[in-house]
């Protein structure tokens, strides 16, 4: 049976941040269409365990619906790590994406970072540009839900790997990290 290799002197760490963020996506119904939040959570599930990764944003091209859409995933060494593309805002369920391998071991279907520049993200991707992780989870209070709601739902996916640790610490720690805009044959910081 064919298998997906992870050559990586962390990679039970980063499976166990892969299959508890892609529990979480599979059991909450809010979280379809919610792949900032998704990769924000396995960003910070990784960097809690001292795993290097990128948190990145930018357009996606699917080739079997022939739609291109913008939206968040995590890389590791330059391989995608994507569990929230099984429920996508259009609609569409896609086989999440784990090492740069579609989970059903089935071709890819689909390119990240097809645009060539910001201008092709929608409104929501573009906003992020500008916002720590930290800004993107406070900002939740600004629709009527607690201001941590976002922080304990990340706590809740992390039991087990991250331990205890107290939400003030991560905000401060999280409030320096940025999304990574990826674009055609380039990559940079959020501020562009």
């Amino acid at each position: 049976m064919k298998k997906i290799e992870l050559n990586h002197p962390q990679a039970v760490g980063i499976q166990k941040a892969y299959e508890s963020t892609l529990n979480y996506l599979a059991k909450t119904e809010e979280a379809s269409g919610g792949c900032h939040l998704i990769s924000a959570m396995l960003h910070i599930l990784l960097t809690e365990q001292g795993i290097e990764n990128e948190l990145v944003i930018g357009e996606v091209e699917d080739y079997e619906a022939n739609t291109q859409f913008s939206h968040s995933w995590v890389e590791i060494n330059g391989e995608i790590f994507d569990p929230a593309i099984m429920h996508t805002l259009d609609g569409n369920v896609h086989s999440p994406v784990y090492n740069g391998v579609k989970l059903t071991l089935e071709p890819l279907t689909m390119e990240y970072g097809v645009s060539k520049d910001k201008d092709a993200l929608d409104r929501d991707a573009k906003q992020l540009l500008d916002k720590s992780v930290t800004a993107y989870l406070d900002a939740i209070k600004d629709y009527g839900y607690p201001k941590n709601y976002l922080w304990d739902e990340i706590l809740k996916a992390g039991i087990g790997i991250m331990g205890f640790t107290n939400i003030s610490r991560l905000r401060k720690k999280y409030d320096t990290h940025y999304r990574v805009l990826k674009t055609k044959g380039i990559e940079s910081e959020g501020d562009l």
